[in-house]
């Protein structure tokens, strides 16, 4: 009973950290992607009010991403 409840928690610890590491990946790649927005931007690739309108969208899922 020991060992599986041992087993258990160490599953449940691996699954945390795993979770975890795919939330700062996420994190990582809305973030990438909020750069490369501007960069869009800056170099007149897009214009000012798509660059707010998508900027917005990125900001609302990774407000998501980090309330979860």
């Amino acid at each position: 009973m020991i060992l599986k409840l041992t087993f258990e928690s160490i599953l449940n610890e691996c699954n945390r950290l795993a979770q975890e590491q795919q939330t700062q990946e996420q994190e990582r790649w809305f973030k990438s992607n909020l750069v490369k927005l501007r960069t869009d931007y800056e170099k007149g690739i897009i214009n000012e009010v798509t660059y707010h309108k998508k900027e917005l969208e990125i900001l609302g899922e990774l407000k998501k991403l980090v309330s979860t």
